[in-house]
């Protein structure tokens, strides 16, 4: 918890660069701050964009600062036509629940 406040400021940064980032098709932000608990969900034209805004700055760097606060995450990945557009929070938060336990049981790969 004591992270929180630091991990959220961060994330502001993060949040202005992904809202302008090439390849970007839209991103939300859930924030459970009395829990300590963060949600994102983005929506990106491909992978290699989505990975190359994880590779610039600031989103690198601030990845880098807070990794041991997010050794606990959990991300998962899915295609959707482009129709399906926005993904609705329930969907994400199943999706994600789903890859947490595939990760704890040894059956999942996108966990970090």
């Amino acid at each position: 918890m004591k992270d929180v406040p630091r991990f959220f400021l961060k994330s502001l940064s993060a949040w202005g660069q992904v809202r302008k980032a090439p390849g970007a098709l839209g991103a939300s932000l859930e924030a459970q701050l009395t829990k300590g608990v963060f949600f994102t969900l983005s929506a990106w034209e491909n992978r290699d964009a989505l990975y190359k805004y994880a590779r610039t700055e600031p989103h690198k760097s601030i990845m880098i600062g807070l990794r041991s606060t997010m050794r606990d995450s959990t991300f998962t990945f899915w295609e959707v036509p482009v129709e399906q557009l926005p993904i609705d929070w329930k969907d994400a938060k199943r999706r994600i629940d789903d890859q947490a336990r595939a990760d704890a049981a040894g059956g999942g790969t996108a966990a970090h």
